[in-house]
């Protein structure tokens, strides 16, 4: 089977994976998946779940959005935010997500769409730690 090669960069760290097989993203209009030989593009990432196939295995990240560059056979993502299913702490999530709930429910002084988006991002990081 193809493969092409995966540099995920984030403003704190970088990572290259190369011989990758899949990857599967949440694009503002939806999920789409890259194989070897996808054409050109350059796509806006939401908030959600990156599935990376690689020598028969899956691992699975959360994000919180950002930028694919498909070219040639390489593709980069630049994200936000980027951490591997078992590497999320699941309690400090659930602690996430409590305040992200009692922000939205005091309304005082609080700015609702960026709560809104704190919760949504602890939500989606709690169901990927569960994979």
């Amino acid at each position: 089977m193809k493969t092409f090669s995966l540099e995920i960069v984030t403003p704190t760290r970088s990572l290259k994976k190369d011989d990758v097989t899949y990857l599967r993203c949440p694009g503002m209009d939806g999920l789409f998946g890259v194989l070897s030989g996808h054409r050109d593009a350059l796509i806006a990432l939401n908030l959600g779940e990156i599935k990376i196939s690689q020598d028969n295995n899956d691992l699975i990240y959360a994000t919180s959005g950002g930028f694919a560059e498909i070219s040639g056979n390489k593709v980069e993502l630049l994200v936000e935010t980027i951490e591997e299913a078992k590497e999320i702490d699941k309690q400090r999530a659930e602690a996430s997500l409590k305040r992200a709930k009692d922000r939205l429910k005091s309304k005082e002084g609080v700015d609702p769409k960026r709560a809104e988006l704190a919760l949504a991002r602890a939500i989606n990081r709690l169901s990927i730690s569960k994979k």
